[in-house]
């Protein structure tokens, strides 16, 4: 079949070449409207305000509410002791050279389009950068999964994906680094676990229009990832990993979807490029 020209134009051509920028220029906007709306690191201020006073006194989608396990926050310690500009720099600067290093296998001129997309991510300050980081490199190495098991829960679909392809050794050692790490947490920080664990349960359903976004919401998002998962992992689709934790999020929004980033790592640069042509 012959390509679509326009004049001396190869119209597919131009769209391969052209249409990161085009998600570029939405990322600045997108990054624009964060700022503006929100102001930068609104995110990463939940976390630096939960490590300096009580844990799990605001309900989700209120401002600086903090949602994760004691663990995550045992994790950050380090930095969080920072004040909060010293803090904040660190955790973009984070975010923004986790995207540069995930994104590089596909070459310059197509990792800077989509490393801009992701600005929005690092200038809120969320936690996807290292969601990303689990799609790269989580199916290699299982332990990876227990990030997202201490945060946001439901998109750990690693363990899915060992079950359904009978990979009992992967899937034994995302269950005990999970049994491991969190019991050392617990044991020493034993109210702030049960603390959470209370928090879950008297905000667990409250998935409406205002937690757990419009579209879809997580009774029925999170079932679809699930049967995506089982399918990708039978059939060896692993470009549905990202999509399925996107899916599974407890809050779906656009902003989930720079979770795509780990697929370059994840697929190798022959495969990366073939997927997104």
């Amino acid at each position: 079949m012959e390509e679509l020209q326009m004049g001396d134009v190869n119209v597919r051509e131009r769209l391969k070449s052209d249409l990161p920028w085009l998600g570029a220029g939405f990322g600045i906007y997108l990054s624009w409207w964060f700022v503006t709306k929100m102001g930068v690191g609104v995110d990463a201020h939940a976390y630096w305000l939960a490590a300096r006073g009580p844990l799990y006194t605001g309900a989700p989608a209120t401002y600086d509410a903090y949602l994760y396990s004691p663990l995550f926050l045992q994790m950050i310690r380090p930095i969080a002791v920072f004040d909060w500009p010293v803090f904040l720099a660190i955790w973009m600067s984070f975010a923004a050279l986790t995207f540069a290093f995930l994104l590089w296998p596909l070459g310059w001129r197509l990792a800077v389009p989509y490393w801009v997309m992701c600005l929005p991510e690092i200038l809120t300050g969320n936690i996807n950068w290292i969601f990303a980081l689990v799609v790269a490199f989580g199916l290699r190495q299982p332990w990876l999964w227990v990030f997202p098991l201490i945060t946001k829960i439901s998109p750990a679909i690693g363990p899915i994906w060992f079950l359904a392809r009978r990979e009992w050794r992967q899937l034994g050692i995302s269950i005990a680094a999970t049994i491991f790490v969190v019991g050392v947490s617990f044991a020493f920080d034993p109210v702030g676990w049960v603390d959470w664990f209370k928090f879950l349960f008297t905000h667990f359903g409250l998935t409406d229009e205002n937690v757990g976004g419009v579209f879809l919401p997580p009774l029925i998002r999170i079932p679809v990832a699930v049967v995506l998962t089982f399918w990708a992992a039978l059939k060896r689709r692993y470009w549905v990993v990202p999509l399925a934790m996107a899916l599974a999020a407890p809050v779906f929004s656009v902003a989930a979807l720079v979770i795509f980033a780990g697929l370059p790592r994840l697929l190798g640069h022959e495969r990366s490029q073939r997927f997104i042509r």
